[in-house]
């Protein structure tokens, strides 16, 4: 995996969790605010993603998935940004 494909994927993440905060008003790991910085990124890295539809009903399947998708754990299973402007 190159540098710059890390990159992508993680700004692509970024998206996801961006969007995800913007719509619902949560994180999409959760954490202890008390924690440090560094506990705090330990916890998103290996941490699960909250569902979306469990922390707010989305009245828009299409941008659901993409959100979701932007979040998936594994890199390579995330889309890339050609395909995100292709979906909206």
């Amino acid at each position: 995996m190159s540098a710059r494909s890390r990159t992508a994927w993680s700004d692509v993440w970024s998206l996801g969790a961006s969007l995800f905060w913007c719509w619902t008003g949560h994180r999409p790991v959760p954490y202890d605010d008390n924690l440090d910085r560094l506990e705090k990124l330990a916890v998103i890295a290996n941490g699960t993603t909250a569902a979306l539809r469990d922390v707010r009903p989305w009245p828009f399947p299409t941008f659901e998935d993409a959100i979701t998708g932007c979040l998936a754990p594994d890199p390579a299973d995330r889309p890339t940004a050609k395909e995100l402007t292709a979906t909206w």
